[in-house]
């Protein structure tokens, strides 16, 4: 049997058996970053921290709360790059030129011997789309790269001395040319700015085949070094963290202490009084606002400002006496019993129902891979 290959058939059959390998290796990395993050986000469902906004203090959550964030972004990457998988793994192999062969070909016996989910009938689109499939990787890949530079900075900031709640391990910090006591988090640095980088070579591979005409034409080629250069140089970051989050050293105890300072609790404030007053929010919102100034230079509303303060304003002060709950970070955090809130128990239904989308999210491409493995031994004892 004669294959019918030229060299566009071949390369574009090459790609896709290269990017369905890379996809692999990406989304079993970020699926085992993903794995680790569970373990510990169901271990600090309880580690209560500060949360920010504007990089400012904002109000309470949890360091198992957090995590949980990373992990529903993350699972969206992995639907992204299982979605990606799927478009790739057809079969190319047949349209040669892009219009057929004469050759008396078997497309369904090449497709099951490589391993791909279904043969891409149009020969002309299969040389058209040459750039296409490259562009859906990296599209996958920038999003990627874009959480993980989230969790990079994340990463830099809560480890500043001067905020000092998490403390990154020393095999994975720098240090200085001339000041020896420095700790860089030069990995984080890196990954941010392979962020950019890969929005550069997204937009470059978009616009390859802008315009070109319906057939094969050497534009397209380009895109082989884009993809390569844009896998080479992200694959590693999902590993890199992993190690960094299994080694992190988090300091509970400061994470607490800062907790309960900074008047986190504001928010809590405004809102217990808005429902103990029967009042409209902004109102209450203007009444903790004042005892917050009142309240310096103490960090924490004291009942004597909000006391004044609900005086002042012709409201019943005694309510003030009832502020024990608010002040303490764990029982505001169980307050909030809506689904995905940071209370320890919404946390763990997320721990669990994150467990559950990265089981279904692997199980076909495990699945895959078995098959690949499968058609490779085939394809050792097959006889042409």
């Amino acid at each position: 049997m004669h294959i019918g290959r030229s060299r566009n058939d071949q390369t574009t059959c090459d790609m896709r058996l290269y990017l369905r390998s890379s996809c692999l290796k990406l989304f079993f990395a970020v699926k085992n970053f993903a794995s680790a993050l569970l373990l510990q986000a169901e271990e600090t469902a309880e580690s209560v921290m500060p949360g920010f906004t504007h990089y400012q203090p904002a109000m309470v959550t949890s360091w198992g709360h957090w995590l949980c964030s990373y992990i529903q972004g993350l699972c969206r990457d992995l639907e992204r790059l299982a979605f990606a998988l799927s478009l790739v793994n057809r079969n190319p192999l047949g349209a040669a030129a892009a219009f057929g062969t004469s050759w008396p070909i078997d497309r369904a016996l090449t497709t099951k011997l490589l391993a791909f989910e279904k043969i891409d009938f149009n020969t002309l689109d299969c040389i058209v789309s040459r750039w296409e499939n490259e562009a859906q990787l990296a599209h996958s890949i920038t999003l990627l790269m874009n959480h993980l530079s989230i969790v990079a900075q994340d990463l830099i900031f809560l480890s500043h001395p001067y905020v000092g709640v998490i403390q990154i391990e020393d095999n994975y910090v720098t240090g200085s040319s001339i000041m020896p006591q420095k700790k860089n988090p030069d990995f984080a640095e890196v990954i941010k700015s392979k962020a950019s980088l890969a929005q550069g070579m997204l937009s470059g591979l978009l616009g390859i085949q802008k315009g070109a005409m319906s057939g094969y034409n050497r534009d397209t080629q380009t895109s082989k070094y884009l993809i390569m250069d844009l896998v080479r140089e992200c694959e590693s970051a999902p590993v890199i963290l992993q190690g960094v989050f299994e080694s992190l050293i988090v300091n509970h105890e400061k994470m607490k202490e800062l907790s309960e300072t900074d008047f986190m609790n504001a928010t809590d404030i405004a809102d217990h009084l808005a429902r103990r007053l029967n009042l409209p929010f902004r109102e209450c919102y203007h009444l903790t606002a004042k005892s917050v100034k009142r309240s310096a230079p103490e960090l924490k509303i004291t009942n004597d400002a909000l006391r004044k303060t609900l005086e002042d304003t012709g409201q019943p002060a005694e309510i003030a006496d009832d502020m024990e709950d608010l002040q303490d970070p764990l029982k505001l955090l169980q307050q909030r019993l809506h689904h995905g809130s940071p209370s320890p128990e919404q946390t763990r239904l997320q721990v669990k129902e994150f467990a559950e989308q990265l089981d279904s999210l692997s199980t076909p491409l495990e699945n895959m891979e078995k098959n690949i493995l499968d058609a490779q031994e085939s394809c050792r004892n097959y006889e042409v």
